[in-house]
């Protein structure tokens, strides 16, 4: 199986940006030579993508992706869209081919809408990488199973649930994006004390001084573009959790978790786009990466919450000088994945 090495083992770990209780470490270097593409979220905004659904009755799973653009347009794992009959989040990263309709597989972040609102969705924020973690599991377990990008519906609800709690915002229709609009200048704070770091391609993210995720793009000018919805989805974790224990952060835990990285054997599935869908859970680190002709468009990794029940450790646990301890493979044990829920 492929390993990761080959896209992280040139990245440089710069220093470190700190608001409040959100660590943000830029990773910089080693521009990747994969095809050229647009966003989506200035697709959308240029008229040159519609995002819709699949049908008139629709299916919550599943929207149709229609583009004219000339060159690809990339959608992000955990990107939201707002609009049509409830709003959606990517399951996963799908590069688009150029002039083509495209189904897209994602989740359900409004749970008391059925109803249009419009036809076409526009853009939205990024997902809390807790929740892009938890539901990034699930498609995995799908992809073995069954061969789709489909989440555990239930567990994005409850997901979604509890950053509105943890945030303290109402909606009516249990909708992500009220949370965003309820904190909006909370998250603005977080937004203006962390600008984009010049060169960076890539970021480690650490909670409470806990890793919390680590994001990476094939170049520099696509971070700079997608930098203020990124830092708005972390901050949705940092502000749901600051009266939890803290810990000193430590420099060396960055460089760590990229070391570890670059050892996890990944699972290669067709992506619903172009290229491959590289899916990977370790005891200690789980995630995806999407890869185009041998270039990585982008990777998410995330602490393996699943890892920690099952062999006693916190993945999660940014304090060590060392990283996370990872035992040699004659000494790990082998987890059993609980099934996916699916809603009926």
């Amino acid at each position: 199986m492929p390993k990761l090495e080959p896209f992280v083992t040139d990245l440089d770990v710069c220093e470190a940006l700190t608001h409040a209780n959100l660590t943000l470490v830029p990773l910089a270097g080693g521009e990747g030579h994969g095809p050229g593409y647009r966003l989506a979220a200035e697709a959308l905004e240029a008229g040159w993508l519609t995002v819709t659904e699949t049908s008139e009755a629709g299916t919550v799973p599943e929207l149709l992706a229609t583009t004219t653009a000339e060159v690809p347009v990339l959608l992000l794992d955990g990107e939201e869209l707002v609009g049509a009959k409830q709003n959606r989040i990517l399951n996963a990263a799908v590069l688009l081919p150029a002039r083509a309709k495209t189904v897209i597989p994602v989740s359900c972040v409004e749970q008391g809408r059925w109803r249009h609102v419009g036809r076409d969705f526009r853009p939205g924020t990024v997902s809390p990488s807790r929740m892009r973690a938890r539901k990034g599991r699930d498609v995995h377990l799908s992809l073995r199973a069954r061969g789709r990008h489909e989440s555990d519906q239930a567990g994005v609800w409850d997901e979604v649930q509890e950053e509105l709690a943890d945030l303290g915002a109402a909606s009516p229709t249990m909708a992500m994006h009220d949370a965003v609009r309820h904190r909006e200048r909370d998250l603005a704070a977080f937004r203006d004390a962390l600008p984009y770091p010049d060169g960076g391609r890539g970021v480690f993210v650490a909670v409470n001084d806990r890793f919390a995720a680590v994001d990476l793009f094939d170049r520099a000018a696509t971070l700079r573009k997608v930098w203020p919805r990124l830092v708005t989805g972390y901050a949705m974790d940092a502000s749901g959790r600051r009266d939890r224990e803290e810990r000193a952060f430590q420099p060396k835990g960055p460089k760590a978790i990229l070391e570890r990285l670059g050892q996890v054997a990944c699972e290669p599935y067709p992506s619903p786009g172009l290229g491959e869908d590289y899916r990977f859970e370790a005891e200690d680190l789980t995630g995806h990466a999407l890869v185009v002709d041998d270039a990585c468009i982008t990777l998410s990794a995330f602490p393996n919450d699943g890892g920690a029940t099952a062999t006693g450790r916190d993945p999660g646990n940014a304090t060590d000088p060392s990283g996370p301890r990872i035992q040699p493979p004659s000494r790990r044990r082998k987890r059993r994945h609980p099934p996916t829920r699916e809603v009926r």
